[in-house]
C-alpha cells in the first residue's frame, strides 16, 4: 500500500508538472504576478488530481482577473470554469481575493485547478503556513497523510465540511493514523459525523 500511495503521488505531481510547464499554464499567470503552487503539491502528498495556486497581486481588479481567466481558459481548455469574487463573498474559510475554480481533462485525466488571486500579504501568509507545515511532517506522518486521504477524498463531505488541513492536524497534533481514528477526531474537534 505505501508503495502504491508513493507512486501515485509520483504520477500525479509529474502530470501536475506537465500541466504548469508542458502546458505553459504558469508562463501564462506569471504575467499577472508572483506564482505560488500550494497545498499537496507544495507537499508532494498528491492522491487526486487538484492544483492550488496563488497569485500576488495588489492591483488586481476583475476586468484584469478576467483577463488572466481567458488565458487560462485558452491554455488549459477546461469544460467547466467557476469564479468568486471573495471581496464581496467573505466566506468564512477563503482567502480575500479572485478565484477561477477550473474543470480540465489533461492525459485522459480530469483536473481540478483553483486559481485565487490575492494580495502580497496574503500571499507571504499562505506560503510561510504551509512551509512551516511541510517541516513539520515526519516520514511516518507523511504515509498516515497519504493513507488518509486517500481513503476520503471521494466522501460527499470533503472539501465542504471537512479539509486537508484536518487531515494535516489531525495526523501531526494527535497522531492520527486510521480512517476510524479520523472519524472519531472530527467529531470531537470539529462535531462533525462522517457515518
Amino acid at each position: 500500500m505505501n508503495s502504491e500511495l508513493e507512486a501515485l503521488n509520483s504520477l500525479i505531481m509529474t502530470e501536475a508538472d506537465g500541466l504548469l510547464y508542458e502546458k505553459g499554464l504558469i508562463r501564462k499567470l506569471e504575467k499577472y504576478g508572483d506564482v505560488f503552487i500550494s497545498g499537496s503539491y507544495f507537499l508532494q502528498l498528491m492522491t487526486w488530481r487538484d492544483l492550488d495556486i496563488y497569485l500576488a497581486s495588489d492591483k488586481m481588479n476583475e476586468e484584469t482577473f478576467f483577463e488572466l481567466g481567458k488565458e487560462v481558459s485558452l491554455c488549459i481548455k477546461p469544460a467547466k470554469m467557476n469564479y468568486r469574487n471573495e471581496f464581496i463573498g467573505h466566506t468564512e474559510h477563503l482567502p480575500k481575493g479572485y478565484y477561477w475554480g477550473c474543470y480540465a481533462d489533461f492525459n485522459t485525466n480530469a483536473w481540478k485547478v483553483d486559481v485565487w488571486a490575492i494580495s502580497s500579504k496574503e500571499f507571504e501568509q499562505k506560503q510561510q503556513e504551509i512551509e512551516k507545515l511541510k517541516f513539520q511532517i515526519n516520514v511516518v506522518q507523511r504515509m498516515a497523510i497519504l493513507k488518509l486521504k486517500n481513503s476520503v477524498y471521494n466522501h460527499p463531505l470533503y472539501r465542504k465540511k471537512f479539509f486537508s488541513v484536518d487531515i494535516y492536524n489531525a495526523v501531526i497534533e494527535d497522531n492520527v493514523n486510521s480512517e476510524e481514528k479520523f472519524k472519531y477526531w472530527l467529531q470531537i474537534k470539529r462535531g462533525l459525523s462522517l457515518n
